[in-house]
């Protein structure tokens, strides 16, 4: 195993079930064929709909048959008849996973992962509600559960033969790694990748124990694409002549909304793309206020810790993707930084202030990992010292922060 890790890394990832690009690439296909089919003529839309029962037994994500082929019964073959009639509308499409999703069978982990994309695609449809957040949420969870249950499988029939006397399902996994890392001389190429690819979904389980939860409780409000379309400066300049308070209060509403929406999506990596689009509708909204690039920021936070959890357990592949997802969110930090008063800042200058100061230390502390130059990290504690320097006067929280930054920069300057 340990020659395995010190392999070069390969353009294949090692570790499929976790190929969120992939996935995501999916998404962005389905939705591009459910808004194609959308937007074509009657007469297509029927020949679609009759060659669709006929030309793959497989079934497509536009009408959602992908899942019903392999789970059908009257109740879900009703619903994929709905949605192959109306590919954009929700509610079928939704009530459709959440059946699937307490279905007792056993199917094979490639009809998880298409249920994680009809769950997903409703969002990347443009519409995002509490419903469509839970069980994008719900889905992404089922999948590295059933990751595990699949590997779990596949390391009891290699070690079916050493416990024939055991009652196999009551062995939990954690104690399958252990006795494989306790043995990893003897273990082959593919049984290591397999073992690390459980590592890796056990961890991305943790980050997802409170997210049912966490979505239950921030989103209580629907909210659509064409919202915030609504509220670019062309629609804008119309909907004033309807009264300034009503369009500054719908404003206020929609960007609220959309943020905590945005809150959830950062914690899903098969949603980043399109909560990346919504930042970038904030940002040409709100280009003046540094909180829509301050959730960019996250965004890209977010996958890099992802990233940094692959590295960490030796899968290199993730290494050259490390750097590049860093410096969007330093850009990003940057851009909200300059936004922000450093003379009489409000709430939301104080949280950019902090977040930045925290991540200039990070950058110092990860500089290696991330492969940073050094006048680069030196600029970013440089920035981060004027941030921590405004907060520390008025909150002795951050004089640690600001202790910590002066050393480093200390450090850089001397060694630098």
């Amino acid at each position: 195993m340990k020659n395995t890790f010190k392999s070069k890394p390969t353009s294949n990832p090692p570790i499929p079930s976790l190929d969120f690009k992939k996935i995501q690439r999916q998404i962005l296909q389905a939705a591009e064929d459910v808004n194609k089919l959308s937007n074509s003529s009657f007469m297509l839309k029927m020949r679609k709909t009759i060659l669709s029962t006929d030309a793959d037994n497989k079934g497509t994500h536009v009408d959602a048959s992908i899942i019903g082929n392999q789970a059908a019964n009257a109740e879900i073959s009703a619903l994929v008849s709905k949605i192959a009639s109306d590919p954009v509308s929700t509610a079928p499409r939704v009530k459709l996973v959440r059946i699937v999703m307490h279905d007792k069978r056993d199917f094979p982990l490639s009809f998880y992962r298409n249920l994680l994309i009809q769950a997903a695609l409703t969002i990347y449809l443009g519409n995002i509600t509490p419903a469509t957040l839970q069980i994008a949420g719900q889905t992404y969870r089922l999948y590295l559960e059933n990751i595990i249950t699949t590997h779990k499988k596949s390391l009891l029939v290699v070690h079916s033969k050493q416990l024939k006397n055991v009652n196999l399902d009551v062995i939990s996994i954690k104690d399958l790694i252990k006795a494989d890392d306790d043995d990893e001389e003897d273990i082959d190429e593919n049984e290591a990748k397999v073992i690390q690819e459980i590592k890796i979904t056990l961890k991305l389980l943790e980050y997802t124990d409170s997210l049912d939860e966490d979505t239950r409780g921030s989103i209580t409000m629907s909210m659509h694409m064409d919202e915030l379309d609504e509220l670019t400066s062309k629609h804008r300049v119309k909907s004033l002549f309807g009264g300034a308070d009503s369009t500054k209060n719908k404003h206020t509403l929609v960007v609220r909304k959309t943020l905590a929406a945005l809150e959830v999506m950062k914690r899903i990596p098969i949603l980043h793309p399109i909560g990346l689009k919504i930042v970038a509708k904030l940002q040409e909204i709100d280009s003046k206020l540094p909180l829509p690039y301050l959730m960019e920021a996250r965004v890209h936070m977010q996958a890099l810790r992802v990233l940094t959890l692959r590295v960490v357990m030796r899968d290199l592949t993730a290494r050259p993707s490390m750097t590049p997802t860093f410096n969007k969110a330093i850009v990003a930090y940057h851009k909200a930084l300059k936004r922000s008063s450093f003379t009489n800042p409000k709430r939301g200058d104080i949280t950019v202030l902090s977040e930045f100061a925290q991540i200039a230390y990070y950058a110092y502390e990860q500089r290696k990992m991330l492969s940073l130059a050094n006048h680069g990290v030196l600029k970013i504690l440089e920035m981060g010292k004027k941030a921590v320097d405004v907060l520390a006067p008025s909150n002795r929280a951050y004089l640690n922060q600001q202790k910590q930054i002066q050393a480093a920069l200390k450090s850089m300057r001397r060694y630098g």
